[in-house]
């Protein structure tokens, strides 16, 4: 029984028992009290009544704040509990929700004509990620968020952050652990992407969370956002010598227009790499991460750092989405002639003369049972089910296609005769043709089924696939030694 339930009864006992008191006594009072007592006056009996109802009165007063008590403490439902104190009580300002999100990935990545040698490919399993959290707002606009991740049997983290925002200011301010500017989907919750994985620049290009702080501009219709941000290494970056650095910022503007949502975006990160290991390598998964099998990469290239520059944007028209993105990469190459000093260590293969990679994708989608794809804030979010199974209905179902295309072959040298260092980055290019078929039963609650043709270019493994004699281990252009591959994967996932 509730705390309202329990105290409407106590007062409803004791206005009983207090009536039947008065009235027991009257009943028992001797006949000589009975007779030597006058009748009340008419005036007297109003009195008395007048004073009931008042006591009345106060005991539904009473009972009405202690519902408003009881209100303010009793949490609703998202999935999981979240408690939001009440305007007016002690508890104004505070928020607080557990968070968290599971997903089980089972595939299929084929290994290409069974010549890599690896136990790596064919049918594997893993928990992609089980992460557990909690989230809230503190008074006077501080906001909070922290995530573990459980997965990989280490203990890694998710978003660790402290905002800030005054009430009815234009300004966001963010520190602690998180994506560093990057584009529209990296920045995407995972839970709200279409595929099982980000596009693969995000991973070639070593986008992730770090150490840093962030400002961002919101426009009073949320329409325009612009952030600017510094950053240093990872949460679990070795601290003996962490003097690496990223200079970020995005640009969003997402209208409403044409009969729908659009938007456009564009980012820079301007990156440093640590002194005691001046190197980076590039490289991509075959679209899952059920492998640690790379079909292309450029192995490790001696480097200061590099510069990203990406373009972004999206059309959402009711059940219709269609979405591209793309990523240009300059590395600031160490030159095989250049001397380093100040203690500086350079790690991979110097080359003759800057590189620089790319990578895009393009994607439609189409809820068949009329949903309408997620947005707010500049980025994906959670999309509702109109009809979920447990009122009855078929839930949500959804089709996607993507052409995803990374390059990582880069001649650094113009006329330079010859494919090898310090003249060219042979790591290949990855193309993949993408389906995903998503079902949510319930809002929180999805199962994705993909498949993927990939096709590979170039690259280390082209000797392996197809054979020396016919693609030597840097032949490049003018050379038929692509090889294709297939994957399937099937993600059962749940988040609160």
């Amino acid at each position: 029984m509730t705390t309202t339930k329990w105290t409407a009864a106590i007062l409803a006992t004791t206005a009983l028992t207090a009536f039947a008191f008065t009235s027991v006594a009257a009943q028992e009072a001797p006949a000589a009290d009975a007779a030597a007592e006058a009748p009340l006056s008419a005036e007297e009996s109003a009195a008395q009544l007048e004073f009931l109802k008042a006591q009345v009165q106060a005991m539904q007063e009473q009972l009405e704040i202690l519902k408003a008590a009881n209100a303010a403490n009793t949490a609703s439902f998202k999935a999981a509990p979240e408690l939001t104190g009440q305007k007016g009580t002690a508890n104004e300002g505070f928020k607080f929700k557990v968070r968290g999100r599971f997903m089980y990935d089972s595939a299929y990545t084929e290994n290409p004509n069974n010549a890599i040698a690896t136990k790596d490919l064919g049918f594997t399993t893993r928990v992609r990620r089980v992460r557990l959290g909690v989230e809230g707002g503190l008074p006077g606009g501080f906001g909070y968020k922290a995530e573990f991740d459980f997965a990989n049997a280490a203990v890694g983290f998710g978003d660790v952050v402290l905002s800030y925002r005054k009430p009815n200011s234009p300004w966001e301010l963010t520190l602690g652990n998180f994506e560093s500017l990057d584009g529209l989907e990296q920045i995407t919750s995972s839970r709200f992407i279409s595929f099982v994985e980000r596009a693969q620049f995000n991973e070639a290009f070593n986008n992730t969370r770090r150490l840093g702080f962030a400002a961002t501009y919101i426009s009073a219709d949320n329409v325009f956002r612009a952030s600017i941000g510094a950053f240093n290494d990872t949460i679990n970056a070795d601290r003996g010598l962490n003097d690496d650095y990223i200079l970020a910022a995005r640009v969003t503007y997402s209208p409403q227009a044409l009969g729908g949502q659009l938007h456009f975006g564009g980012n820079y990160q301007y990156r440093k790499f640590q002194t005691n290991t001046l190197g980076i390598t590039y490289q991509a998964r075959p679209f899952t991460q059920n492998t640690d099998t790379r079909f292309i990469s450029t192995a490790g290239i001696a480097a200061r750092g590099d510069q990203i520059f990406g373009l972004e944007a999206v059309g959402i028209f009711g059940p219709l989405h269609v979405t591209a993105e793309g990523q240009y990469n300059k590395v600031d190459v160490i030159r095989p002639t250049e001397v380093l000093t100040d203690g500086d260590i350079a790690t991979g293969s110097r080359f003759a003369g800057d590189a620089d990679f790319f990578g895009f994708y393009a994607e439609a989608g189409y809820w068949f049972t009329g949903e309408t794809r997620g947005f707010s804030n500049g980025l994906w979010n959670r999309t509702k089910v109109l009809n979920p199974i447990d009122k009855g209905g078929p839930g949500a179902w959804q089709l996607n296609a993507r052409y995803d295309y990374l390059d990582l072959t880069n001649r650094v040298q113009n006329g330079a005769a010859g494919l090898v260092a310090p003249n060219f980055v042979n790591g290949g290019t990855q193309t993949g043709y993408l389906a995903s078929l998503i079902w949510q039963p319930i809002d929180y609650v999805r199962f994705t089924l993909q498949y993927t043709h990939g096709v590979v270019e170039g690259g280390a493994r082209q000797s392996a696939v197809n054979g020396a004699a016919r693609c030597p281990a840097n032949s490049g252009a003018g050379v038929d030694c692509d090889f294709s591959f297939n994957v399937g994967v099937l993600r059962a996932a749940f988040d609160f």
